[in-house]
């Protein structure tokens, strides 16, 4: 089925990552007791958690509603057009616009805090998302249960169609399905809450109790208070945090006595291999290299959300990808368009690859299914044995800081710094210097100020380019205007916190370019038969508008640490 292929190509993905934090110095913040009833559903060793333990602030959820409330008019004007649409018999045998009409009929037309009130539904109402297995589970807290069964009375008495409600032990709820299909779709108030779920309708018998409340963990989330303390640990906020746990993930995919491949069943999917002792066995060796990923905000303001995520490796692999990391200063912040920083040891990473793929040359997967990675290491092997230019092995990283840039002009122009980093700049100077005529005798060796590149020696007509070597760079300023910086660019101050690549961007300026560069291409080559440009789709227009008045920037930072691979995200707005 596609969502077994989907958790195991995440499960793929995330290995990738970790094959391919900055540690505080703060003493962890005291743990809190757990404020979110919800969890109390959640079994201590689900697979998969993901929850807020303190319901975010009215007037930080206040401030975004209000920042996004001009996009969410332009939306609702297209919401407007859809109902009128329908009510002209438009969409006249199509089920899904007939529960999307009754559905916005019930929010009042528009999509708001005002119209989800009515349903019962407030966003300080505490949820939780979890694994029941390996299935997923949501559950909301409802401020008024009897007001959404009388929109879901009504929005049946419109769609001229009742869904039977089931009852399992007294307790009602709905199952959705459709012919041929071994999931069902799962809904429930009970409790003060709405329950979804997604799971076999051959499991029925062994999960709807849990889903239904009916059956209470023995040991659970609520008990074990394990996000409080995870928070506390990693410096989350009690805003929203969570973890998936691999290898648990795998233990009931893999294993062939497992509960949930007996509710699948043998036949389930043609795609999902028939794994034997030993595949399973080696799968679950390379998962057991990054067994878990965990996520959780860092900050959140009304003008500022900061997301974590960290992938745990086995601390070996972990050392060894925090030993490829170079010093080459982060992406700077500012009010420039783009600041981006790649530091990595070429040297190093060539040698860890290499290193890596001979083992597997060496001791072979026996899984049929692994058997590309066995080509892929043979290949690896073959390509990294190919004697390299010295030069290659000596580079560290490169930085880049674009200040400008038009993507209207015929040939797209913009204005910024460049920083290749290497271990010996004289020697890509040498290299240079045998390859383009007349470089040498810009002696950049002896030069203390940035020295301008014929135009001659350049590929692009038109750019004025000027070049300074350092002690552990080479530098370059794109644009007359940006000779100044270039020396301070290069002298900014080593990281060593073990951050490889980092970019920070600004967010309204980068939606205005991919808007600019969208309309130049239909420009070209979408013309209509009058010879006038296509129009830009009104509703796209408007929306892209509304958030550029309200985006501010993004920066995104990935690191090594001993325990595995950081990711901070951090989005700021107007």
């Amino acid at each position: 089925m596609k969502f077994i292929r989907t958790l195991s190509l995440l499960a793929g993905l995330t290995l990738i990552l970790a094959g391919c934090n900055q540690e505080s110095d703060q003493a962890p913040a005291p743990v809190k007791a757990n404020t979110n009833p919800l969890l109390a559903y959640v079994p201590a060793d689900s697979a998969y958690v993901f929850a807020a333990l303190e319901p975010i602030p009215k007037e930080i959820t206040d401030a975004y509603i209000a920042r996004f409330q001009p996009a969410l008019e332009i939306i609702s004007t297209q919401v407007a057009q859809f109902q009128s649409a329908y009510a002209s018999g438009n969409y006249q045998g199509n089920d899904m616009a007939t529960l999307a009409a009754a559905v916005l009929d019930e929010l009042g037309g528009s999509l708001s805090a005002d119209g989800f009130a009515k349903l019962g539904i407030s966003l300080q109402s505490p949820q939780v998302f979890y694994a029941m297995g390996v299935f997923p589970v949501m559950r909301l807290g409802l401020n008024d249960t009897q007001a959404l069964r009388d929109a879901i009375t009504r929005v049946e008495s419109k769609m001229g169609f009742e869904m039977p409600a089931r009852e399992f032990n007294g307790t009602a709820y709905w199952r959705v399905t459709e012919a041929g299909m071994p999931l069902g779709l799962y809904i429930a108030i009970v409790d003060g809450q709405l329950v979804l779920s997604a799971f076999p309708v051959a499991a029925e018998a062994s999960l709807l109790a849990a889903f239904l409340g009916q059956e209470m963990p023995a040991q659970s989330m609520a008990s074990s208070n394990a996000l409080a303390i995870m928070n506390s640990s990693k410096g989350y906020t009690d805003y929203g945090s969570g973890f998936i746990d691999l290898q648990k993930l795998a233990n009931e995919l893999l294993n062939p006595d497992s509960a949930t491949r007996a509710y699948l069943g043998p036949g389930t999917d043609p795609h999902f291999p028939s794994l034997d002792a030993v595949c399973t066995a080696e799968v679950k060796s390379i998962l057991k290299k990054a067994p878990r990923m965990t996520v959780g905000t860092t900050a959140l303001t009304t003008n500022e959300i900061a997301v974590r995520y960290e992938l745990e490796i086995e601390k070996g692999l972990a050392g060894s990808l925090a030993r490829l990391v170079s010093d080459v200063p982060v992406a700077a912040d500012g009010d420039h368009l783009l600041s981006g920083s790649l530091a990595v040891n070429v040297g190093r990473l060539r040698s860890f690859i290499l290193d890596k793929a001979s083992a597997i040359v060496a001791t072979p997967y026996q899984c049929e299914a692994l058997q590309k990675l066995n080509q892929g290491a043979t290949d690896l092997v073959a390509q990294l044995n190919t004697p390299m230019p010295p030069f290659v092995n000596n580079l560290m990283g490169a930085r880049i800081q674009i200040d400008d840039f038009n993507p209207t002009a015929t040939i797209p122009e913009g204005t910024g710094l460049v920083a290749l980093h290497v271990d010996k700049p004289e020697m890509f100077v040498g290299l240079a210097s045998m390859m383009i005529p007349g470089f040498d005798q810009l002696d950049l060796a002896n030069q203390t100020e940035p020295v301008r590149i014929p135009a001659d020696m350049l590929p692009i007509q038109g750019v004025e380019v000027f070049a300074l070597l350092g002690d552990s760079a080479i530098g370059a300023a794109i644009g007359p205007q940006q000779v100044k910086e270039l020396g301070a660019f290069m002298a900014a101050k080593a990281q060593q916190n073990g951050t490889f690549f980092s970019v920070s961007y600004d967010l309204a300026r980068q939606a205005e370019i991919q808007a600019d560069m969208s309309q130049k291409w239909s420009q070209k080559w979408n013309n209509d038969a009058d010879g006038q440009a296509s129009s830009v789709n009104a509703l796209s227009e408007a929306l892209r508008k509304s958030y550029i008045s309200m985006l501010g920037r993004s920066r995104l930072d990935m690191r090594f640490t001993g325990d595995g691979l950081v990711i901070d995200s951090r989005t700021t707005f107007r």
